[in-house]
């Protein structure tokens, strides 16, 4: 009894392993997706609102999601602070203070962190051929990101469940 209790322990913790993984790299997809709108979003509110970074970013931060949100919102409440007169700066600490609630991979935040060294650093055409540079730095991201899950996604799940099963019949 105990034997098969075991098996069946390892067999569902296996497969949610696998399952868990998968919906990891499914969440990042849609982080990509979500961050690409918000620096369209933030494109638009410094080239046609002509809003100042500080507000600009507030006004993103509360129109996203999956965490995006919470990285404008944090470096819009850094900019109003003003306790360090270095953009960059106040980019960095937003993003190590999110990092935790968003599911991306080391590239995807140098790519962010290398955004953040253009914010408020330059004027406003500068301003948007930056966001357009990472713009397409992000989509690239993104394309592949897709074509990574497309291609492995089924293979993580069912990974997961034949790593499984071989111990549950390595158990019997």
């Amino acid at each position: 009894m105990l034997k098969i209790l075991g098996i069946l322990m390892v067999f569902t913790g296996c497969s949610l392993t696998g399952i868990m993984i998968d919906l990891n790299y499914r969440k990042r997809v849609k982080e990509l997706e979500e961050l690409i709108y918000a620096l369209e979003c933030l494109k638009g509110e410094i080239s046609y609102k002509l809003s100042p970074l500080q507000e600009a970013s507030a006004i993103i931060g509360q129109q996203m999601r999956y965490g995006i949100g919470e990285i404008f919102t944090t470096f819009a409440g850094h900019l109003n602070e003003k306790s360090i007169d270095d953009v960059y700066t106040l980019w960095q600490k937003s993003l190590t203070s999110t990092a935790y609630s968003l599911h991306f991979n080391e590239d995807d935040y140098n790519k962010l962190d290398e955004f953040g060294r253009g914010l408020g650093y330059l004027d406003k055409h500068m301003q948007e051929v930056n966001i357009e540079l990472y713009l397409s730095k992000f989509k690239n991201i993104l394309d592949k990101a897709l074509k990574e899950q497309e291609k492995s996604s089924k293979l993580r799940t069912g990974m997961g469940i034949l790593i499984g099963a071989c111990i549950s019949i390595l158990i019997i």
